[in-house]
């Protein structure tokens, strides 16, 4: 059965886009969720009055994503976590860690648009893809530090400022 996109899904595509879905998959995942229709005369019309602003909204949404991106680039990530004593970390590094500390730095993603083969589950840098758009990719560095080793720094340069401004 095909069916046109009412909204961006990342397994079959974008908003407007038609796509070829096996008959229960629509009837009963994309149709009821509101994500896409059937692909019908009707529904044909009415993408083609809607397509104009569809490329408005493309084009937007890529701008935005480049902008992002420039941002995201130029940011390094430094997460603290806790270390066994083998070297090995307790818990790992997963997509929405790495989204908690993006936030921090005021740049909102969704969890999804964060590209990992697998958790990290151990201390050093990392390249991390970051997918903003359709056609619009960030690699972002994570540097995985310790806990502890992290706070001595904070406190390190808490100190060096407080000298320097005696």
């Amino acid at each position: 059965m095909e069916v046109i996109l009412k909204k961006d899904f990342i397994s079959l595509g974008y908003e407007g886009d038609i796509c070829k879905v096996k008959d229960g998959y629509a009837r009963n995942y994309l149709i009821p969720r509101n994500i896409a229709v059937i692909k019908n005369a009707a529904n044909l019309r009415t993408l083609a009055q809607m397509q104009k602003s569809l490329e408005k909204k493309r084009a937007k949404r890529k701008m935005e994503a480049e902008i992002l991106k420039g941002k995201i680039v130029d940011i390094s990530v430094v997460i603290p976590m806790k270390v066994a004593e083998n070297g090995k970390l307790y818990g790992s590094v997963s997509q929405q860690t790495i989204v908690d500390a993006l936030k921090e730095k005021e740049i909102d993603i969704n969890k999804r648009d964060v590209h990992m083969e697998k958790h990290i589950k151990e201390l050093g840098e990392f390249d991390v893809e970051i997918k903003l758009y359709h056609s619009v990719n960030a690699n972002i560095k994570i540097k995985v530090v310790n806990m502890d080793a992290a706070a001595e720094e904070v406190v390190k340069e808490e100190n060096a400022e407080v000298s320097q401004e005696q």
